[in-house]
């Protein structure tokens, strides 16, 4: 039986040199949470790997999940489902015409089942009466909300920021937000002088309450509600993606090396960008990003990359994508 942490490396922080951040006075590094385990990078590490232990320690042999057809989080379960010698099945958003893009064919081939449902239907997702009868269908699975949003991914997730602080304390730690419980995980995570930002890329009304609710549930000390906030980065929507924000990644892989995933940490890293020009950070502070994997999710991409940018563009990305 495979360990879980057999192929973890350890979290690497490291700075970043951009100009902006320089004349601002600002310092910048960045947690490679990207590069720490090949088959779930990112976030989706801390988030999913306590759901594994959950259901190795309880003889539970299936992990059942919901997604969108690019799903970084459907990706990632079904690789490491694969790897740990669990059975995985993804309840899919979307039709089934979907099953041939690249991230759900690598969640195929991992052995997942998909069982795809109207987005009607998949908005049910998290009702009471749909999950109890979706348990009667699979009563051998754990089935894990979207996302891997739990209160177990916020309790791994609080390792994430004790990891980041064991290689470097920043005075702000920041990660994008989706369904919010890495965010949660990390602020449960902060030292006593540090703060948090978390960058939401939806337009979700509910998100506030519910990482407020996730820290709640982690029995955080009161403090903690006061150390953190939370900043609107969608630009446009979800999954929103143009030819300015396309040179946005490719002007900081430009910069500093770093290939940033098109829906999550670009959108942090960028609407950062415009704070620091706005002056929004006092010179001296020193900041912490969470690149939160998701590269996956470029090759789904390419046509788009190419209408925008040109097939040299493209060719960037997938230099760097073949490297790592």
């Amino acid at each position: 039986m495979t360990s879980l942490d057999m192929y973890k490396r350890p979290l690497r922080v490291e700075r970043v040199a951009l100009d902006v951040a320089k004349n601002a006075g600002v310092e910048l590094f960045m947690a490679r949470a990207d590069e720490i385990h090949p088959l779930a990078s990112g976030n989706k590490f801390y988030k999913l790997k306590p759901h594994f232990d959950y259901a190795r320690k309880n003889g539970i042999e299936q992990l059942l999940s919901f997604g969108g057809a690019f799903s970084n989080h459907i990706h990632a379960l079904a690789l490491m489902a694969n790897e740990y010698d669990f059975q995985s099945m993804g309840i899919i958003r979307g039709e089934a015409e979907y099953a041939k893009n690249p991230t759900l064919t690598a969640a195929r081939n991992a052995g997942m089942t998909l069982e795809f449902v109207t987005r009607k239907n998949y908005k049910l997702r998290d009702d009471e009466n749909y999950l109890t009868a979706l348990g009667k269908r699979f009563p051998q699975a754990l089935i894990i909300p979207e996302g891997g949003s739990s209160p177990l991914a916020v309790a791994g997730c609080t390792e994430l920021s004790k990891d980041i602080n064991a290689q470097h304390k920043s005075d702000i730690l920041t990660i994008a937000s989706g369904t919010g419980a890495s965010f949660a995980g990390l602020v449960c995570g902060l030292e006593e002088t540090q703060q948090a930002i978390g960058y939401a890329v939806l337009k979700d009304q509910s998100l506030e309450e519910r990482i407020a609710s996730f820290i709640a549930a982690e029995n955080a000390e009161a403090t903690h509600f006061n150390r953190y906030s939370i900043v609107q980065a969608d630009y446009g929507g979800y999954a929103k993606f143009d030819d300015t924000h396309l040179v946005f990644i490719l002007d900081w892989l430009e910069q500093t090396g770093i290939l940033l995933d098109p829906i999550y940490t670009s959108k942090m890293c960028r609407r950062l960008v415009e704070q620091i020009v706005a002056c929004e950070f006092a010179r001296g502070t020193s900041i912490t990003m969470v690149h939160s994997g998701g590269l996956q999710g470029w090759f789904g991409m390419q046509d788009n990359v190419m209408k925008l940018a040109g097939e040299s563009s493209w060719h960037r990305i997938q230099s760097y994508l073949q490297d790592k």
